[in-house]
């Protein structure tokens, strides 16, 4: 069904020898074979743990579909993906498939340091001997829990490249990877600043506009699903955006980073604040009541979305556990 493109490192023969236009008939009748797919169930979205996130895409996120995470440094990205990532294989265990991480803001080590925190209920830096005067030595008994657990996850089909690499090397590599494993694939990118300039791209612009491109080609040929982190421009921490109770506290898509290429390749666009580390009383026109205890509440902005609607979503970030959990909506100040 799929086929990997020809290698930028060598030849550029194509995929196949076929003229570039299809009769909009045939292109109908993939249309009617998918819908049937799905109703038949041999199509399915790959679900998350989190209700309303599932409810973003299909029932969960749709394959050969791209994701853009948002958010300003502090909020949790990495956390997000990570905790996204590592139930897939556990909550749909009915699909065969692999996950691949391109980990460039972070060693592989760290990446597995947060999993076995959340995973094993225990504190990151408890992990870590940190010797915190609130925080005993890791115990003989949760060494064992650690190691007990790692010996449990060799079925995983996880791997990580955390080396940066430039858009064609990880375009190489994910054709690679492909005929490698054979089999569908989730792909996240931590982030895309980090991704490494090419000598032929004179700036930053370029490499994410190249970047863009090379996703929409692979999400388009391959069985692919890409979970990209991106950062929020530093605009929206600027105090006229910190008002209380007041629209400009709503992150937009142009504060997404690099929004003028990500926004066209996109399905799916997200940012996420956290309103308690803007001291904000009342979040944005709808003036949601932030309590003093909320500092670790996050709120999710669907700012696209090709399936379905926007809107914004609630979620609590567990930091010294290394997990997201689904919120309630904060309430409402009465209007007057």
């Amino acid at each position: 069904m799929f086929e990997a493109p020809a290698s930028t490192t060598g030849s550029t023969k194509p995929v196949a020898s076929r003229s570039p236009w299809k009769r909009y008939t045939d292109i109908m009748q993939q249309g009617l074979d998918y819908i049937s797919s799905r109703a038949k169930g041999e199509v399915k979205s790959l679900r998350t743990q989190w209700e309303g996130f599932n409810s973003i895409g299909l029932n969960g996120i749709e394959w050969q579909s791209l994701y853009v995470l948002a958010a300003r440094p502090g909020v949790g990205k990495t956390l997000i993906a990570a905790s996204l990532t590592r139930e897939l294989q556990r909550i749909n265990k009915d699909q065969d498939f692999a996950v691949l991480h391109f980990q460039f803001e972070m060693l592989g080590r760290n990446l597995a340091l947060r999993e076995l925190s959340s995973a094993n209920r225990m504190n990151i830096r408890y992990l870590q001997s940190s010797g915190d005067a609130d925080l005993p030595p890791l115990s003989a008994a949760d060494m064992k829990k650690l190691v007990d657990y790692v010996g449990t996850q060799g079925h995983r089909q996880d791997y990580v490249i955390d080396t940066p690499l430039t858009v064609l090397e990880m375009r190489k590599a994910l054709i690679d990877f492909y005929k490698e494993v054979k089999k569908p694939f989730v792909v996240t990118l931590d982030h895309t600043l980090l991704v490494k300039q090419s000598g032929t791209e004179t700036n930053r612009q370029m490499t994410l506009q190249n970047l863009a491109t090379m996703m929409t080609e692979m999400k388009n040929a391959l069985p692919i699903t890409f979970l990209v982190l991106t950062q929020l421009n530093r605009e929206i921490d600027d105090p006229d955006r910190q008002k209380p109770g007041s629209l400009s506290n709503y992150p937009t898509e142009a504060d997404v980073y690099g929004s003028d290429y990500l926004l066209q390749c996109a399905d799916v666009m997200i940012a996420y604040n956290r309103p308690a580390k803007y001291n904000l009383s009342l979040y944005g026109p709808l003036k949601y009541i932030i309590q003093p205890d909320d500092k670790y509440l996050l709120a999710m902005h669907v700012l696209k979305n090709r399936f379905g609607e926007t809107g914004i979503q609630w979620y609590k970030a567990e930091y010294a556990h290394m997990t997201i959990v689904e919120a309630k909506a904060p309430m409402q100040q009465p209007r007057k």
